[in-house]
């Protein structure tokens, strides 16, 4: 079948869409559809009619691999099984061939073998469901052209590192479950999350932890995952199972890094979490429920550091020996070995997971807030708190120099000298 491109939008009309302002900046984005039956690319074909994207068809991997030679693609999204060329081999050499581009399965129920295969093989960023729904599929695909546009702005070292990622996982089953029930908050029961916790049992000491933790001022003992949940709250829950979950997936089976105690940067992550939701919760005028963002925010703002310990072990371990030879931050050793930073690629990692948007942000900018347009008290918060954890000591995020903290944003806190002492063995009572 000859590929073909559907252009049915007027371009002015873009401004319908979220994108208005990317679209209009950068031009129409396209899509390419590979499947070998006609029928599903004549149902995508209909879904997507009034959406402002190019669509391009192929009824095989090598028609698809054709187009791509021809075409400027954004995004591929392809069946998993197909004759001739499985949809994983199509996919693997769009990655060698075309790592721009960002690339998607569809697969059935019946496909778990090659969904693992696929996995392991990092030839896909997502797996979507086949049947699909319809809402689902639109959102995915918007999220996903989002980020191939903003993958253009960004410089050479990330871009580099995203296509060298070859196994980056996709987000944790127990965290996929909660944020369905999440999405349905109004409906779900506590008894419902509780059952989804207690399947995952280390999860569940997590959650009993910190639910009997002095930081939530507990009088008595918490013993059950129901009654954690009533004390902790949906935005606690979330942080901590997103929390374990990425430490889980990411570092349990990481090489040690000379120089990098990561029991150390748990503690300073956990630390910074701490502050960041003590400094938010003093505020009067804030939503209540910012300072557990705040908590969450801090725990995992540098969660691009573990990326780089897990995925990146070589390059990583060069960063920690620059850092440590010239006595400076992380940061500075990471733009000399590969011309991005752990917030970057933390960023990526973050809205390729769908995290909430407080914790793009948080991630992104806790070293340049002033740069955030939104959630700036929970990003300045969380700013603050990583500066002041590592001059009190607290764990270690890594560095051979201390961060400074802007005094303008210490001063809206109102954090003076004379109450470090006082913020610190805070800290410490909440972590011990």
């Amino acid at each position: 079948m000859p590929t073909e491109i559907h252009n049915p939008v007027p371009y002015a009309l873009c401004f319908l869409c979220g994108y208005a302002e990317k679209i209009f900046m950068s031009g129409r984005q396209t899509i390419l559809f590979v499947d070998d039956e006609q029928n599903v690319l004549n149902s995508l074909r209909r879904l997507l009619y009034d959406e402002p994207w190019d669509l391009l068809f192929a009824e095989s991997g090598a028609a698809g691999l054709e187009v791509l030679e021809k075409e400027d693609v954004d995004l591929v999204i392809s069946d998993i099984r197909m004759p001739l060329m499985e949809g994983v081999e199509f996919l693997k050499q769009v990655k060698e061939r075309h790592p721009r581009v960002l690339r998607i399965f569809l697969s059935g129920h019946a496909d778990r073998g090659a969904v693992v295969e696929a996995l392991a093989e990092g030839c896909a960023q997502q797996i979507l469901p086949k049947p699909w729904k319809d809402a689902e599929l639109k959102e995915v695909i918007r999220t996903a052209l989002l980020q191939a546009n903003d993958l253009k702005k960004k410089n050479t070292g990330l871009q580099q590192i995203i296509n060298a990622l070859s196994s980056l996982r996709t987000m944790p089953q127990t965290y996929l479950e909660l944020k369905k029930c999440f999405s349905h908050i109004n409906t779900v029961s506590i008894e419902s999350l509780a059952e989804i916790i207690e399947q995952d049992a280390s999860v569940s000491a997590e959650v009993l932890r910190w639910a009997n933790s002095a930081l939530f001022g507990q009088m008595r003992k918490v013993d059950t995952v129901e009654r954690a949940l009533m004390v902790l709250g949906i935005d606690i829950l979330e942080g901590l199972v997103l929390s374990h979950s990425i430490y889980g997936s990411i570092s349990s089976v990481a090489r040690p890094v000379g120089g990098f105690d990561l029991k150390a940067f748990q503690t300073h992550s956990l630390a910074c979490g701490i502050l960041s939701k003590l400094l938010v919760g003093e505020m009067s005028h804030v939503d209540p429920k910012d300072a557990d963002r705040a908590f969450t925010a801090g725990l995992l703002h540098d969660v691009g550091k573990l990326v780089e310990e897990r995925y990146l072990a070589d390059e990583f371990r060069k960063i920690i020996d620059a850092a440590r030879q010239g006595n400076t931050l992380v940061i500075e050793a990471e733009y000399e070995v590969l011309s991005t930073t752990h917030d970057e690629i933390g960023n990526y990692l973050a809205q390729w997971w769908s995290m909430p948007s407080f914790l793009i942000n948080a991630i992104r900018w806790h070293h340049k807030p002033k740069l955030c347009k939104a959630d700036q008290i929970i990003v300045s918060a969380v700013h603050a708190a990583n500066a002041l954890v590592q001059k009190f000591e607290l764990g270690s995020s890594g560095n051979f120099r201390l961060p400074s903290a802007d005094a303008s944003i210490l001063e809206f806190f109102e954090i003076r000298q004379e109450d470090l002492p006082e913020l610190k063995e805070k800290v410490a009572y909440y972590l011990s």
